[in-house]
């Protein structure tokens, strides 16, 4: 059964949640008393929160600032690498250097094929930049030509939110997150040429 149709199925704003490897889970979850969510056969999963792709505008430029950058406040970036082991624990964590913001690397398995990203922190602490390092081009052949896939920043990064949706709270988690429900519409769209959902909004209260 396709996402488009689980997502018919159940409703737009079913809520959804990542595994650990990256699979989209959207039923058989249930709350820890810890405030964590625990799935029976993905054991820890990450809510999706809030997010709308969009794409074919410049990715805002990330300008080194002057001053000494944020992440080396080790609470600051402490914040993202703890996240980052408890919801994604197979992504390698590559401090800065040679001027490169602190990233992590590693494979999201959408189920129909797997990927592997690049999450990148920004020196404005604002959405992180997600490239796309192996896993085949983001787009399908038509006739004698090539379609980019829909949701894409014209250098070829991921769309994966709304600047707007990002918040402090955030972190390195949340962004793999929208990075791995991007992949699974992505897979499916290259099946059906169908987007199949434009982000997630949570179900109203």
């Amino acid at each position: 059964m396709s996402i488009a149709t689980l997502l018919g199925h159940f409703g737009i704003d079913v809520p959804r949640y990542i595994a650990m490897d990256g699979q989209v889970v959207i039923d058989g979850v249930t709350q820890e008393s810890g405030g964590g969510y625990i799935h029976a056969t993905h054991r820890s999963v990450t809510p999706v929160a809030t997010h709308t792709f969009h794409g074919g505008e410049e990715e805002p430029l990330d300008v080194e600032a002057d001053s000494a950058p944020w992440w080396q406040n080790s609470e600051a970036i402490g914040r993202h690498v703890g996240a980052m082991k408890h919801a994604f624990p197979g992504f390698a964590f590559m401090p800065p250097s040679d001027g490169l913001p602190p990233c992590w690397i590693g494979d999201i398995n959408t189920g129909r094929g797997t990927f592997t990203i690049g999450v990148f922190l920004r020196y404005d602490e604002g959405l992180p930049i997600v490239k796309v390092l192996k896993g085949g081009r983001l787009g399908v052949n038509a006739g004698k030509g090539w379609v980019p896939s829909e949701h894409l920043y014209l250098n070829g990064n991921l769309c994966i939110a709304d600047r707007s949706d990002w918040k402090s709270a955030h972190t390195a988690a949340t962004a793999t997150a929208w990075a791995a429900h991007w992949l699974a519409a992505f897979t499916e769209w290259r099946i059906t040429r169908r987007w199949p959902v434009e982000g997630f909004q949570p179900r109203a209260a």
